[in-house]
């Protein structure tokens, strides 16, 4: 990283419920305590970072459909349900068509 930030206490916004940065490193440091415990400068550094970069973003992270339920679900299709297989994937009918052109499908 090419960018000196002074190191600032690890802390979300509290006006923010849902605040993904703060979550992110959360979910970093339970994956990598020893990060956290070695170097507690870099991983407020790195938050600074992220906020200073994506600062005034609006972020859509879409739940992922396992494969499976994916398969599932586009075996209802019944020629004229796209919609409703559509809804139920959370996408759109265009993409139903799509993934039911692809190869091992009908």
């Amino acid at each position: 990283m090419g960018r000196e930030i002074e190191p600032e206490r690890m802390q979300p916004d509290a006006s923010a419920p849902d605040d993904v940065v703060a979550r992110l490193l959360e979910v970093l440091v339970a994956l990598l305590p020893e990060v956290a415990e070695r170097h507690p400068d870099r991983l407020a550094s790195l938050e600074r970072i992220i906020r200073s970069e994506f600062a005034g973003e609006e972020v859509y992270i879409p739940k992922r459909v396992s494969a499976d339920r994916r398969a599932q679900n586009l075996e209802r299709f019944n020629g004229r349900n796209a919609t409703e297989v559509a809804r139920q994937l959370g996408i759109s009918r265009a993409t139903v068509y799509r993934l039911l052109k692809q190869p091992g499908r009908r």
